[in-house]
């Protein structure tokens, strides 16, 4: 999802980004922020990859990874553009009239469906993020010495991407008034919190060892 009337974050330079991320703006925040962190990181673990497969005797066996990581690039990008349009699809709920209460009551709607797509947006992201981390799990002992510090580059990018994502989670639940919908959305930002902090701590644990 670009976001409307400016395109797509990725067509933005690193300066301008880094920019509009300081300016006096909602947008872009701290989950399209997160994202571009993401697919950055992702792009790290895609590069030790590859230069492993160039050094490798067979380097075939690591086609499947870099496939998949490219693909990861490319989800976690649009996660950043989606997060910006969960945000202004908020925004143009906030704007519609209230004068009748049919108006009203159009607009309560709305805006429930509004902030439900602003959770599940960065509950996706998340996912994609432990998909990446899953990635460079498998990565890690593949990668030869002189750059396996740039998987846990990676997935350290990666992890906080996640565990920033899901900040919007616990801001937009508040917003909901379907009680078993909130319920589902905790449980599910809870696995994914504790699914990508024990794939961190296994990658961490395993460069630790490599570097040591």
């Amino acid at each position: 999802m670009a976001k409307s009337g400016s395109g797509s974050v990725w067509e933005w330079g690193l300066a301008e980004f880094r920019d509009k991320a300081a300016a006096d703006a909602p947008t872009p925040g701290g989950g399209s922020a997160a994202m571009v962190s993401a697919a950055i990181g992702m792009g790290l673990v895609v590069m030790a990859l590859r230069i492993t497969a160039r050094k490798a005797d067979d380097p075939s066996r690591y086609e499947a990874l870099v496939l998949s990581g490219e693909r990861l690039m490319g989800e976690l990008s649009a996660h950043a553009d989606a997060d910006i349009g969960a945000f202004e699809g908020y925004m143009a709920a906030l704007k519609l009239p209230k004068e009748t209460d049919m108006d009203k009551a159009a607009r309560r709607q709305a805006l429930q469906d509004a902030s439900k797509a602003a959770t599940e947006i960065p509950l996706n992201a998340a996912a994609s993020c432990l998909e990446a981390l899953d990635l460079a799990r498998q990565a890690a002992p593949l990668a030869n010495d002189h750059i396996v510090s740039d998987v846990a580059a990676g997935a350290i990018l990666i992890h906080g991407a996640m565990s920033a994502a899901l900040l919007n989670v616990d801001i937009n639940v508040k917003s909901l008034k379907d009680e078993a919908a909130v319920a589902d959305y905790r449980k599910s930002r809870r696995r994914l919190q504790e699914s990508g902090d024990e794939r961190r701590r296994a990658i961490d644990s395993y460069v630790a060892e490599r570097l040591a």
